[in-house]
């Protein structure tokens, strides 16, 4: 197995997704802004490049003076000085480019891992950040809990679009389509009986998200757990992205593993899976980067295990990410940052990620 080279990124986010972009198979330790935080951190833990921003202003010292200073204390460091290759206020900017139409498709081969719940999670986000401009479409036909989870359970499914769909514009769509108040995110409901999901075709599912990519643009699906369905694989034909659930059960990390070597197989780019480690408790025998190395694959973002919180969200049938005062929430809005990136974060989401930037893996 290769070993990733270690970064840790001394400046700010830009120069993270700068990094990210030249360096995607680094492993990112952390992004400090402080100086002296930095050397602190290098000295605790295992570093093998430091990256430095230079618009980075140490106290006392010129930032040459710092670099020099740090390059004699830590010789084994590789130190690498971005200069001004990082622009900050150029609008062609990859890195602040908003992406307005993407087909994401959140998946787990291992049903009761959250997949439901972090799809909900990650279409509330999207909307919010977008002002509504975002659809979550629940084609979990058999077991769907969308519904539930968002209190939606009065108003239209996709069963009642069926008969119109081939003669359908796309803003016909808004007649088959429920609002969730709180987050302005649209929801196309799964069938009310698991009966009634044999009247949904392939055909049905091309239809609809080719209406509903032109209709919102972002698109988020949540799928059932069987990877022989031909509904599910309709929905990654026309994904430009997927959310693959797991947790550090042992089953669903083996199952997740060898669904990433399916999509290899397939042809998928491999930037376009995003793993997110759900339930993320710092008491399982397998840690956050034990699980890496197993899968061979960064993880997108890391949702910890917080039952409570996440029963009341089910309870009330409000999506965490409403509060954004949690970990939780703000785990979501990464994984939004990793799968959609250059969407606008809310001002609390910022303030908070400049203190949580950083985290030991």
């Amino acid at each position: 197995m290769t070993q990733r080279t270690s970064v840790l990124i001394a400046g700010d986010s830009r120069c993270e997704q700068a990094i990210r972009r030249e360096k995607p198979d680094a492993r990112i330790v952390g992004v400090l802004k402080d100086p002296a935080l930095v050397e602190y951190v290098a000295a605790e833990t295992n570093v093998d490049e430091i990256v430095v921003d230079r618009q980075l202003s140490p106290r006392g010292e010129s930032l040459d003076e710092w670099i020099a200073r740090f390059r004699k204390a830590f010789p084994h460091v590789a130190v690498t000085v971005l200069g001004e290759s990082v622009p900050r206020n150029r609008a062609h900017t990859p890195a602040t480019s908003v992406i307005t139409s993407q087909t994401v498709v959140v998946w787990s081969p291992k049903g009761g891992v959250g997949k439901t719940f972090i799809s909900a999670n990650l279409a509330c986000a999207a909307a919010m950040a977008t002002q509504g401009k975002a659809v979550l479409i629940d084609l979990d036909v058999y077991s769907g809990d969308v519904a539930t989870y968002l209190d939606l359970s009065d108003g239209p499914t996709i069963i009642e679009m069926l008969p119109e769909l081939p003669r359908l514009r796309p803003d016909g769509l808004d007649r088959y389509t429920q609002k969730y108040a709180p987050s302005r995110l649209n929801v196309i409901c799964g069938p009310r009986r698991p009966e009634l999901s044999a009247l949904i075709g392939v055909e049905h599912v091309k239809q609809l998200l080719s209406l509903a990519a032109r209709r919102w643009g972002l698109v988020y699906i949540d799928t059932a757990p069987d990877i022989t369905s031909d509904l599910l694989g309709e929905a990654v034909d026309a994904a430009s992205a997927i959310v693959l659930v797991i947790t550090q059960d042992v089953c669903a990390l083996k199952q997740g593993k060898v669904a990433l070597d399916i999509f290899r197989k397939l042809g998928i780019q491999d930037s376009s899976v995003h793993v997110i480690l759900n339930r993320d408790s710092k008491d399982a025998p397998l840690s956050e980067r034990k699980v890496e190395e197993y899968l061979e694959k960064r993880l997108a973002s890391v949702v910890p295990d917080d039952r409570k919180t996440v029963e009341r969200s089910l309870f009330q049938g409000r999506p965490v990410v409403l509060s954004g005062k949690t970990e939780i929430a703000s785990s979501i809005w990464r994984l939004l940052s990793e799968v959609s990136p250059g969407l606008p974060l809310p001002d609390m989401e910022k303030r908070q990620n400049k203190t949580r930037r950083f985290r030991f893996w």
